[in-house]
């Protein structure tokens, strides 16, 4: 069965089906873009948490990670910030890109896929 998560006309937020979760998160809106590219990945990555607890999942679960960047010069602030998140799981695998974003003060966005709770069979 699908499950979806925070649906509205447009999209979902996050969809679950047989065990794996996928979602994209972005900084808090409205977008900054007075913050660095770090300070609006830490927005993102506590919002990736609350998504991840509401699908029933955390890091230390996700498989797949794609990282858009505005800009790939701040590639090693996201990677410090990136570090920090993620340095008490094993990582997942990822890969980084750099793409105009849908809005002009958005710095950076990520696509995720993650394991999730298995529902119990029925």
């Amino acid at each position: 069965m699908i499950t979806r998560f925070g649906v509205g006309a447009r999209m979902s937020l996050a969809t679950e089906y047989n065990g794996t979760g996928y979602f994209a998160v972005t900084p808090q809106w409205p977008y900054d873009g007075a913050l660095s590219t770090a300070e609006q990945t830490r927005q993102l990555l506590a919002k990736a948490d609350a998504r991840l607890a509401e699908i029933g999942s955390d890091k230390s679960r996700l498989l797949f990670v794609a990282i858009i960047l505005r800009d790939l010069a701040d590639l090693a602030a996201f990677n410090e910030t990136w570090d920090h998140w993620i340095e008490d799981v094993a990582p997942p695998s990822r890969a980084c890109f750099e793409a105009k974003l849908a809005h002009p003060d958005l710095k950076v966005e990520m696509i995720m896929v993650s394991a999730t709770e298995v529902p119990s069979a029925q």
